[in-house]
């Protein structure tokens, strides 16, 4: 396994052939498209890479993509650190057809004469791995803590009286009134 220094570019055939890993990191602000929803372009992306063959002899990548990004907590708009992990499980393909046909545990992996570009592929997994809407921990947000003007007990208090209401009160108890009256 090799620690460290990743490709900037790679053949994939080559590497499943060789049964190579990689492990390594990468600055952030190489990641354009995903910097551009981001707070803050500071950090760095985790990767980790295995390239191997399968049994029908098959190019195969499997690995993992993580990152801490920096992004605006849409309850206070306050930054927040939001955990992001994408796993990879990508078999390489030719044409279309074949993509179309691959087992549905597999993503597609376009593959041609050119070498594999790493970071715009590793930047399409994250980007789709984003949340749709970030906000912090309920514990940590400014939002939940401030925007309040009861203590909890009266909040605790008013949420069982809603609780009890609307367990007590069955809109169709007047049904039930009705169909007694037009029996008797």
């Amino acid at each position: 396994m090799i620690i460290g220094q990743l490709p900037k570019a790679f053949d994939p055939r080559k590497l499943a052939r060789q049964g190579r890993q990689f492990e390594g990191s990468l600055a952030l602000e190489q990641f354009g498209q995903l910097v551009d929803s981001l707070a803050d372009d500071k950090g760095e992306v985790k990767v980790s890479l295995h390239f191997y063959m399968s049994e029908d002899h098959r190019v195969i990548l499997e690995g993992s993509v993580s990152a801490t990004l920096k992004m605006i907590c849409q309850r206070c708009l306050d930054v927040a650190d939001i955990p992001v992990t994408a796993d990879l499980r990508l078999m390489g393909v030719l044409t279309d057809e074949q993509a179309r046909a691959l087992p549905e545990d597999f993503d597609p992996m376009m593959m041609g004469e050119e070498p594999v570009e790493l970071v715009p592929l590793l930047e399409e997994e994250l980007l789709l791995a984003l949340p749709i809407v970030a906000y912090h921990p309920p514990e940590d947000c400014l939002a939940q803590k401030s925007f309040t003007t009861e203590s909890e007990e009266e909040a605790q208090a008013f949420a069982e009286q809603v609780e009890e209401e609307r367990t007590s009160s069955n809109p169709f108890s007047v049904l039930a009134e009705l169909k007694k009256d037009t029996t008797n």
